[in-house]
């Protein structure tokens, strides 16, 4: 690669965001000409951790899935419910296999380059945008910027804020114990009473699953808790302590109302959770990313605004549910029993989609409702009118 070499685009972080955008550059004939470099940081130690999703019929990743579900389960102490996922499926891939399979497609266009680089800066000179890295200096048009801005570590405190964090066990068991066509979408039945915290099953084989405990609150535990909290749950549920962990994985996701398109410049779109793509009241971001990346190609070519702003409706529901978590925190489980008890599976999937008819918000939003829900929806209005 020539020094002064200059790109249309550049991707910084090779990750979930920046592999998606780079996919939809290489999927799409009319970049076909445009040069773009994806730069990774090869020093960050990256686990194998699984993205979950749910969609309709065949997808553009079903060839490195895991497994898919039509069918789920909730379990509480107010009851259990089967969740139909009627023409959706739920889906898991790990986060190797989606990047493996990226990278081998992005190998066939000469027109995307992929380099290992720590970026310590960007600067704009004239109409010129710079990345500075430990071993170059790269040109752009734009960047698109998959590292955290400063202003959210000082300012996240005045926002509504929780943390989803986890830690999963891929356990394999002697005996077949998991419903291979049956997931568990969340299961209170054993957790700390105090918050917001579930486990989660993801059968893979008849003695193989993915089995994660997950809270939503404002603060990380030691993993002893969540590993505990599984082997309980093993034990109690699958009537097994037998069993050989293959695989772990830990995560932590940011739970906020942090304006993270305030972050994006004219020039440089921040991506990712950088971008504010991981949906605030749930923690899921897969397809929030796949969905984002190909809205900025569309921008692209009408030459719109790059910054990816969310819907101004989801935006204030989602403030209104972590608002609601975050004062409340005990609460999550009877919020999410009454949703999928009170409404059609597949109309609680377009919600949280940010697909949903009004009908279909108006709906959830009173079978949720309780008087804590009342209060933070005037808190909400009132902020917001502010």
């Amino acid at each position: 690669m020539k020094a002064n070499s200059k790109f249309d685009y550049i991707i910084v972080g090779g990750g979930l965001s920046g592999l998606h955008l780079s996919y939809s550059f290489f999927k799409d004939e009319y970049f076909k000409n445009h040069k773009i470099l994806v730069i990774d940081n090869s020093k960050s130690k990256k686990q194998n951790n699984s993205f979950s999703f749910w969609e309709k019929g065949i997808g553009k990743w079903d060839s490195i899935l895991e497994n898919k579900w039509s069918e789920g389960e909730f379990h509480s102490k107010f009851g259990s419910i089967k969740m139909d996922f009627s023409d959706y499926n739920y889906k898991t891939l790990n986060s190797f296999s989606f990047s493996n399979f990226v990278r081998k497609n992005l190998k066939q266009n000469n027109q995307i380059k992929l380099v290992k680089d720590t970026i310590l800066k960007i600067r704009q000179e004239n109409k010129k945008l710079i990345v500075v890295g430990n071993k170059k200096n790269y040109y752009a048009n734009h960047v698109f910027d998959s590292r955290p801005n400063k202003r959210f570590k000082k300012e996240q405190n005045n926002y509504t804020s929780l943390k989803q964090h986890f830690l999963g066990w891929v356990i394999r068991t002697k005996e077949a114990k998991f419903k291979k066509d049956s997931f568990v979408f969340m299961d209170y039945r054993i957790r700390d009473k105090k918050h917001t915290a579930f486990t989660y099953v993801l059968p893979f084989k008849e003695n193989e699953a993915l089995i994660e405990h997950t809270y939503f609150s404002k603060n990380e535990c030691e993993k002893k808790v969540y590993e505990n909290y599984i082997r309980d749950y093993m034990n109690n549920y699958y009537n097994t302590s037998d069993y050989k962990v293959i695989k772990s994985e830990f995560g932590v996701i940011p739970m906020t109302s942090y304006p993270f398109y305030r972050d994006s410049t004219k020039n440089i779109t921040k991506i990712g959770s950088a971008g504010g793509w991981i949906k605030p009241s749930t923690g899921y971001s897969f397809k929030n990313c796949e969905k984002n990346t190909l809205k900025i190609l569309e921008n692209i070519k009408k030459g719109k605004s790059l910054i990816i702003h969310p819907k101004t409706k989801y935006k204030f529901l989602d403030n209104i549910l972590l608002g609601v978590l975050s004062q409340y925190n005990h609460m999550g489980e009877m919020i999410f029993y009454k949703m999928i008890k009170k409404n059609k599976t597949e109309n609680v999937l377009r919600f949280l989609d940010e697909e949903s008819s009004l009908l279909e918000d108006i709906n959830i939003i009173l079978s949720v409702k309780s008087k804590e829900f009342i209060k933070v929806f005037f808190q909400s209005f009132y902020k917001k009118a502010l």
